[in-house]
């Protein structure tokens, strides 16, 4: 059956139709006394009518959908449930356009379009109900990224009018191309009104006509439409579209490696994935380089270049909106931060604390033009978005300093109010919320400073750093406790094997005492009890040179219990008695709590029971 063929029989379609609609208004006008004929000629209609039904489900709908330039279509399952369920025909869904939406190389088009090809393909298997008899597409799309460079080809998809010829191109309805233009809108919306018809409008940001909007919101039932956009838009039900989760990246980095031929390890799938964030595009150009003979370490460096290709491809025309202005600062605010950023947090390091209004503003426009990520209140960048916006700053040096010195204060002040000795327990859960955050402002606090060489090759701190390693030093301590109380003990080691090493650079013993103690304290929590003397061991070595006998006794608490441990019950009970008569004798009350819980882990070994229980219930 040819397209001829099929016109003809939605022709017919539309007229038995309304000719049966006209019978069953009179029909129901009537009521009993309607003629007997009448039920006879609309039990034949609903006859014809599935007789033409039938023939049409033969057919493919009407549509000018551009061949697929992917291979088996990865992941979005989730989305694809989506769309169909708003697809559905009124009443089950009330939503008329539905736009996807996101970042540049996100999926957008691809979505869309496999979208279309499922509804063509799955035909004659719909309900009549469901299906398009017709499915028109119109792209704005100006540039091409492939593994050869960006390409910029022709728009064939501009106003309103370049829609209504696509229209009547699919429908094969020339009367709408041959109308006057303050006629034709008439025409297309009666057309469109008697079958139902999908229409994608795929980069709908590169349009600017007003009148085509208007069209979308007031587009006529049954009608349909998908548009697809970077730039977020309020006149319909959004589907937003984030990177790839990694089991179906990982799939998509094999299937495009397999039409390469390119050999991927799992070290590299993994990195992959890392370093693109999941994002389609940046998958498929990475796998096409190396096909065309880029090494995988220059593939990888590349995507960390904020300026390649890749990145001035997805995000070069979104920035462009909003350069000096308030969302570009929180965006290259944001590129700082580690993991995501909580909204005051972000509008105090893009300078904009005492302005909540434009903060809220700014990043209400990052948002509309799917620059960055929001969950809760909480605002993240994908990793190529974050190499753009980095590459993005350094063209504003001075701006970049003066945020990165708001970033290390900002959470430095957070550390400071909440880290450390606070009773604040809900203190504790900002701070671990902030924890990689935190860490790296610790890390480029650290790399900032600068170190002079003595003559045997040994290194310590310039002049000029000693004020930031002493407030690295304090800032450790409190960082640190987080991770212990919280159990994260590798990143509670490494803070305090950093800050051991910063105590030496400056020849003092006033933070080494504390940080061997806390390392000790790891090591005996793992069950290293070796290790954990050593470190308790140092710690006591330190403190008995300052004769600073609270952290003496915490040594040899410490000490104590890695006897009792090991079986030597004697010096552990010597150690332990000891420690705890001589702290008790200070008068402190901060730290006692530790002492008499070893008191009772001492009675319990032993076996008095009833005295363990003591000493816990006074811990």
């Amino acid at each position: 059956m040819d397209a001829l063929d099929r016109s003809h029989l939605i022709h017919l379609l539309q007229i038995n139709r309304a000719h049966l609609r006209t019978l069953e208004v009179q029909s129901t006008t009537l009521g009993l006394h309607a003629p007997s004929h009448l039920a006879i000629q609309i039990a034949d209609y609903q006859q014809q009518i599935a007789t033409l039904e039938t023939q049409l489900s033969q057919v493919l709908p009407a549509h000018n959908l551009p061949p697929r330039d992917y291979g088996t279509f990865v992941g979005r399952q989730a989305e694809f449930d989506q769309i169909h369920q708003l697809l559905q025909p009124y009443p089950r869904s009330r939503h008329h356009v539905i736009t996807i939406d996101g970042i540049g190389g996100i999926g957008k088009s691809t979505l869309a379009l496999e979208t279309a090809y499922r509804y063509r393909d799955s035909y004659a298997s719909m309900p009549a109900a469901e299906r398009f008899e017709a499915i028109v597409w119109v792209s704005a799309k100006r540039l091409h990224l492939s593994a050869h460079g960006m390409h910029e080809q022709h728009q064939t998809f501009r106003t309103l009018t370049d829609l209504f010829v696509a229209i009547a191109d699919v429908l094969e309805h020339p009367a709408i191309n041959l109308a006057r233009a303050d006629e034709q809108r008439g025409i297309v919306e009666r057309t469109l009104s008697q079958q139902r018809t999908l229409l994608i409008l795929d980069n709908l940001e590169t349009v600017d006509d007003e009148e085509l909007l208007l069209f979308v919101r007031m587009v006529p039932d049954p009608t349909k439409v998908i548009v697809t956009t970077r730039h977020r838009i309020d006149v319909a039900y959004p589907i937003r579209l984030s990177g790839m989760p990694q089991a179906d990246a990982y799939q998509l980095i094999e299937q495009e490696a397999q039409r390469k031929h390119v050999t991927l390890t799992p070290t590299i799938h993994t990195e992959l994935w890392r370093r693109t964030g999941g994002l389609p595009l940046a998958i498929v150009w990475s796998i096409g380089l190396m096909g065309l003979g880029g090494s995988v370490e220059s593939v990888l460096r590349r995507l960390s270049d904020g300026q390649s290709d890749i990145a001035r491809f997805c995000f070069e025309a979104s920035v462009s909106h909003i350069r000096q202005h308030d969302a570009h600062w929180l965006l290259m605010a944001l590129a700082l931060f580690a993991t995501d950023a909580s909204r005051e947090a972000l509008g105090v390091v893009a300078g904009l604390a005492d302005d909540p209004f434009g903060r809220d503003m700014g990043l209400e426009k990052l948002l509309r033009l799917s620059l960055i990520n929001k969950e809760g209140d909480r605002f993240s960048l994908l990793p190529l978005t974050r190499e753009y916006a980095l590459a993005e700053g350094s063209g504003y040096g001075d701006w970049m300093r003066a945020a990165r010195t708001r970033w290390e204060q900002y959470f430095y002040s957070l550390v400071e109010t909440f880290g450390g000795w606070s009773r604040d327990w809900t203190g504790h859960d900002r701070v671990e919320r902030n924890l990689a955050n935190i860490q790296a402002v610790l890390n480029s606090m650290i790399a900032s400073l600068r170190y002079t060489e003595s003559h045997d090759g040994s290194r310590t701190i310039a002049p000029e750093s000693l004020e930031q390693t002493t407030i690295i030093l304090e800032f450790i301590p409190r960082v640190a406790r987080t991770c212990r109380i919280r159990g994260y003990w590798v990143e509670c080691e490494r803070l305090c094997l950093a800050a051991i090493e910063l105590a030496k650079a400056i020849n003092t013993l006033d933070y080494l005492g504390w940080r061997y103690y806390d390392v000790s304290r790891i090591s005996y929590y793992r069950g290293d009890f070796s290790t954990a003397q050593q470190w308790a061991q140092e710690s006591r070595s330190v403190w008995l040179r300052q004769q600073y006998v609270k952290g003496i006794c915490n040594a040899e608490r410490i000490l104590g219990l890695i006897a009792l441990r090991s079986g030597n019950l004697a010096e552990a009970a010597r150690l332990i008695n000891g420690s705890f008569s001589v702290y008790q004798a200070t008068g402190e009350e901060d730290g006692l709590a530790h002492h008499l819980g070893s008191m009772g882990e001492l009675a319990e070994h032993h076996g008095a029971i009833e005295a363990a229980k003591a000493w816990y219930e006074q811990a």
